[in-house]
């Protein structure tokens, strides 16, 4: 929303919702229509393998950086995967019908969606190969620098059942990694939450992945097409916000 054009911004937000969406939320599942769009705020959603048991993978996230059921503008009405809310806050919520319409009458939301899509393609590429080359505390580093940028905050209300879902592992083994990073400085974790200490340090704990990932997204929604002026609205990076502290 950001980078669309004041008249396209106006138009869009004037079909949408400002929601509040809790933890848990489920939000689409893999093989079925999709009633809603959604531009998250401050909330985090991730995309889930289809279940198969009791075990889950977690293939995405999707923060304020970009759109869970974008391919409703492209005229695509079902999701792939599952989509549940794993960090609570807003989003913009907007008909599936409605998107549509918007990506038929406007070329400049239908590029971005467009181009995210690809974004969310690279980066399913990039999880799956992650998760066969790198070690559990480098994918666990990983996995919380993209939840703090999603969420904007330090602070991270993930159990070690979620991020064992996020990570595809056990949760013996999660705990053991989270315990590394902790006696390390880098993070604080009680049951439930975790606050991450040392940003700076965090970083050197994780693998190629994450740098790659915030690559493909700045190409890709930044860089002008040859048909695009080079001075248009940009996309700001994806960051987290000011580091917050919660009572403990």
């Amino acid at each position: 929303m950001a980078a669309l054009g004041p008249a396209d911004r106006h138009h869009l937000l004037a079909d949408a919702v400002f929601v509040e969406l809790g933890a848990t939320t489920v939000l689409g599942l893999g093989g079925t229509a999709l009633a809603h769009a959604y531009f998250p705020t401050t909330c985090m959603i991730s995309l889930l393998a289809p279940e198969s048991g009791d075990k889950r993978l977690v293939l995405g996230l999707t923060g304020y950086e970009g759109v869970y059921g974008g391919a409703c503008a492209l005229g695509i009405f079902s999701t792939a995967f599952d989509a549940v809310v794993t960090g609570a806050g807003q989003a913009w919520q907007i008909d599936a019908g409605r998107l549509a319409a918007h990506g038929r009458s406007s070329p400049a939301l239908l590029r971005l969606l467009s181009r995210f899509l690809y974004v969310e393609l690279r980066q399913l590429g990039t999880q799956a190969i992650c998760s066969h080359f790198h070690s559990l505390r480098q994918r666990l580093a990983r996995c919380l620098l993209m939840s703090q940028d999603r969420m904007r905050s330090s602070d991270l209300w993930l159990t070690h059942d979620d991020l064992s879902q996020m990570l595809g592992a056990r949760r013996a083994g999660v705990t053991v990694a989270a315990g590394d990073l902790q006696a390390l400085g880098l993070i604080r974790y009680t049951r439930g939450h975790i606050f991450i200490a040392d940003r700076a340090q965090l970083l050197t704990q994780t693998c190629a992945c994450y740098f790659q990932d915030q690559t493909i997204y700045s190409q890709t929604m930044w860089t002008p097409t040859p048909a695009e002026p080079a001075n248009g609205t940009k996309l700001p990076h994806p960051q987290p916000g000011p580091p917050t502290r919660s009572a403990e």
